[in-house]
């Protein structure tokens, strides 16, 4: 079969047999071409994000019909999904990419960690049937020995995924959450079911629900996953700053906080909206050599902006008990009772109230509580406005925070 073919082939199902003929159908020429001696040319797509992460497009073959090396890479990428595995010659495969080769002196760019796997539970706080996915390319849901064609336009995550997975060739999906803003996907989405789980004590309705995770999983590269979070977190963050913070998301993406499962899209683990191309910082950092130590690292925004706040104050008492008011650095809570002084976290109370931060001040006034602060997040970690400010070296930084050599 000539490779031009394929693209007719995957329309709707195919079967295992049908998929098998893909894989042992005669693979194009690589020899170089008269006027290309000595000529080298690779193309290494992402088995992941399906992102060119060395070299770039070329032609294998100038007859009419033959593929181009991404589209040869993103077929035997699909091919790998289905557990089809099984490139022609010319074509290498591992555990993270596609690379196609041409010429006698072409070399393989070397692996490194930022082309390396990241799954994320994504969007279950609004669920997948209120989030919508356009592929600009080839959308196709693999399932089981099943490879079925998705419909072009825009659909449901929850109508096009199934209890698969799905792919797009070409680029990332383009994502809506509750028709929102489309925003990049770069990366493969999985039906994954949740475990039973019940609620922590005091959890609000959306704690639980961030804490629970997700039955949809992305699967993207570390470097597409670093990117998103540094984006969605503190887009505007540079230099050492910038350096510190991405090697701290970097390591999180490892430490587990849902038992068994992926790191969640929300601040219950860290924001990710999207993945987004790597910067020089995100580069940078992945090349350093991982933080020596397997337990979570959190951050926290912070600044020095005031803010004031009410809120009703049953349900301030819902967590503090019998307070009669309440205060803190920024960090902790000390709670008045008429029975003396208590030392508490403050996450408890901030998640319950909703409030930027830790409170520095809580005044009970009749039905309601009058609540003040400054700066944003939960005060634990890094403080990233007072990296921005300090002028201090990554490596300093990190020491300050979490006590690391």
């Amino acid at each position: 079969m000539p490779l031009g073919g394929v693209r007719g082939t995957l329309s709707g199902a195919v079967r295992p047999a049908a998929l098998l003929l893909l894989v042992l159908a005669p693979a194009p020429s690589f020899a170089a071409g008269a006027g290309d001696a000595g000529r080298s040319e690779v193309c290494v797509l992402s088995r992941h994000s399906g992102e060119v992460l060395a070299g770039e497009d070329f032609v294998i073959d100038p007859r009419a019909g033959a593929p181009r090396a991404r589209e040869l890479a993103e077929r035997v990428r699909l091919e790998a999904e289905a557990g089809r595995a099984a490139p022609p010659d010319g074509v290498e495969l591992d555990q993270d990419r596609v690379v196609v080769l041409r010429g006698p002196r072409t070399s393989i760019p070397p692996r490194s960690r930022s082309e390396s796997a990241v799954e994320v539970q994504v969007f279950g706080l609004v669920g997948s049937d209120q989030v919508d996915v356009l592929c600009s390319g080839r959308a196709v849901r693999v399932r089981g020995s099943s490879v079925d064609e998705l419909p072009r336009g825009w659909q449901t995550l929850r109508s096009a995924l199934g209890s698969g997975s799905i792919l797009c060739t070409g680029g990332p999906w383009q994502v809506r959450v509750a028709r929102g803003k489309a925003r990049p996907y770069a990366g493969i989405f999985s039906f994954r079911a949740l475990p039973d789980r019940t609620p922590e004590p005091g959890s609000t309705r959306r704690e639980a629900r961030a804490r629970r995770g997700s039955e949809v999983v992305l699967r993207t590269t570390l470097a597409a996953y670093v990117s998103g979070v540094m984006a969605a977190e503190h887009a505007d963050l540079d230099a050492e700053a910038a350096l510190a913070l991405a090697q701290v998301v970097a390591h999180d993406a490892r430490v587990e906080r849902h038992p068994g499962r992926p790191l969640c899209d929300t601040t219950h683990c860290q924001a990710f909206l999207g993945t987004a191309a790597s910067s020089g910082v995100v580069r940078r950092a992945l090349e350093m050599p991982e933080l020596p130590t397997r337990r979570w690292l959190p951050y926290f925004r912070g600044g020095e902006e005031p803010w004031e706040l009410r809120r009703p104050a049953a349900e301030a008492r819902r967590v503090l008990g019998d307070a009669l008011r309440f205060g803190g650095d920024g960090r902790g809570l000390e709670v008045v009772r008429a029975s003396g002084v208590e030392h508490l976290g403050c996450e408890p109370l901030r998640a319950a109230l909703r409030l930027p931060s830790c409170p520095t001040e809580g005044t009970f006034e009749g039905d309601t509580v009058r609540v003040r602060g400054r700066g944003r997040g939960h005060g634990m970690g890094l403080d990233v406005e007072a990296a921005r400010r300090s002028g201090l070296s990554a490596p300093e930084l990190l020491r300050r925070a979490y006590g690391l050599p």
